[in-house]
């Protein structure tokens, strides 16, 4: 009987013990991006990356969010409280010492029946251990540790997030106020034209059927001011909260205009491969240690079918005044352990554990899903990235072909050779493939920072001490 016993504890030991072997999710991958661009290499990409567009003013705004943006802060704080909670997991495995002290009046009859009142004073340790036979403790203690790991990957993920998006940010910010400057520009040259054509009517050479499509033209374009002025304004606000700031705390900083930073002069640089980015992206691997979490608190489940040992004792003095306290004969120690089985539970524990299980896969799950989600924006960030590049390239060239086009019909008005439909028409186009020249360009910048964070881009490699 007693063999049998030993071979069952042995059993439900090994049972309990065993570590889950993770075999995560892997697609099948290419040895390179489809996507990537010709020049990009397949070296690791650049941290930091926003400091190679050379704007001491984009380099500041990012240093300022990086140290004071409110998620940042929330992931240092969850991640303060994972590790307190890992110290306190690892804390459990061993034993716990109390010191005790206490005092006590009572009155009864004795032996005699006479009334009699007794004091007693006690000191002493008490000591508790539980003995982790089936793994319960140890792991907690692993579930824990995961969790400080992942928490660690998921302050690396805000830092990289915080870095593309007060870039992208900016970006978007300096490309509004190209808009803005086009627009006034535009403004000023059909305001000329429209001093012109008032001119000529007034010397019998022009119709009022032209002033006023000329006038037109004006309002339609001072239109256009107030909603570009408007997002301008919501995309500096937007800064200062990326910041941990005042909405309009940029608003002295930022107000005057600046062009795009220069992408010609930025190499995108190495790129990785599909394999190396899988583990780089800290959100990846933030969910990996989610999985292992997981996996180790089904294990504390499935420990609790089984009975806890705890051992402990008391050592310390009894008396029955306080002066006798320290003498040899106060002296009194109790040792001893106690076991817990909780033999009918009506089916919590299996509850427990198929609730376990479920979050188990929820997990697994959750690591397949975002690394598809990394795949997919990777691909889709070198696609963006290209075809942004060309966009604004043949954009350039429409624009300036705009521009002489709408010289050459100014030109001709003026002498007379044709009619001013056509100089409208051309203003026209010269507003629009500006406008659309500076979108193009503003998708080209943020495109390139969406490279980065879809990279992983501007890790700094270690989560710090929070």
């Amino acid at each position: 009987m007693k063999s049998l016993i030993a071979s069952a504890v042995a059993a439900a030991l090994a049972a309990c013990s065993s570590t889950t072997e993770l075999s995560l999710y892997r697609p099948q991958l290419t040895t390179g991006f489809v996507n990537r661009p010709a020049e990009a290499s397949l070296d690791e990409p650049p941290a930091d990356f926003w400091r190679r567009f050379q704007d001491a003013q984009l380099d500041a705004l990012v240093a300022r969010a990086l140290k004071a943006n409110t998620e940042l802060r929330i992931a240092s704080a969850n991640l303060r409280e994972a590790r307190a909670l890992a110290r306190f997991a690892d804390a459990q495995l061993l034993p716990s010492v109390d010191l005790a002290a206490g005092a006590a009046r009572t009155r009864g009859r004795n032996l005699s029946g006479s009334a009699q009142t007794d004091k007693t004073y006690a000191v002493g340790f008490d000591v508790s251990w539980e003995a982790d036979l089936f793994g319960r403790l140890s792991n907690e203690s692993r579930a824990a540790g995961a969790e400080v790991l992942a928490s660690e990957a998921g302050l690396q993920f805000v830092h990289v997030s915080v870095g593309a998006e007060v870039a992208n940010t900016y970006f978007e910010l300096r490309g509004l106020q190209e808009r803005l400057r086009v627009a006034h520009a535009s403004l000023k040259t059909q305001g000329s034209i429209l001093e012109l054509v008032e001119a000529l009517q007034e010397a019998g050479r022009g119709t009022a059927f032209d002033a006023e499509r000329a006038r037109a033209l004006v309002q339609s374009t001072a239109a256009s001011v107030p909603a570009l002025e408007a997002a301008v304004m919501r995309t500096r606000y937007r800064l200062g909260r990326l910041c941990g700031e005042a909405p309009t705390a940029f608003d002295a900083e930022l107000e005057e205009q600046e062009p795009l930073p220069g992408l010609r002069s930025v190499a995108l640089g190495g790129v990785g491969s599909p394999e190396s980015l899988l583990r780089r992206r800290p959100d990846i691997q933030a969910v990996e240690h989610q999985v292992a979490a997981a996996a180790a608190r089904a294990g504390v489940s499935r420990a609790e079918l089984f009975p806890r040992v705890v051992l402990g004792g008391t050592i310390g003095q009894n008396a029955i005044s306080l002066g006798s306290l320290g003498d040899g004969a106060s002296y009194a120690y109790s040792l001893g352990a106690r076991m817990v089985w909780n033999l009918l539970d009506f089916g919590r524990g299996r509850a427990r554990i198929g609730a376990a299980a479920g979050r188990s896969g929820a997990a697994w799950l959750a690591y397949e899903r975002t690394v598809l989600i990394a795949l997919e924006e990777t691909e889709g960030a070198f696609a963006s990235y290209t075809r942004s590049q060309q966009q604004a390239e043949l954009l350039h060239d429409a624009a300036r072909s705009a521009e002489n086009a709408a010289l050459i019909a100014r030109e001709r008005f003026t002498v007379g050779v044709s009619d001013f439909l056509s100089v409208l028409d051309a203003e026209r186009e010269v507003l629009s493939a500006r406008d659309q020249l500076a979108q193009a360009q503003t998708a080209a910048a943020t495109s390139l920072a969406g490279v980065y964070k879809a990279l992983g881009g501007g890790w700094p490699g270690k989560a710090s001490k929070a």
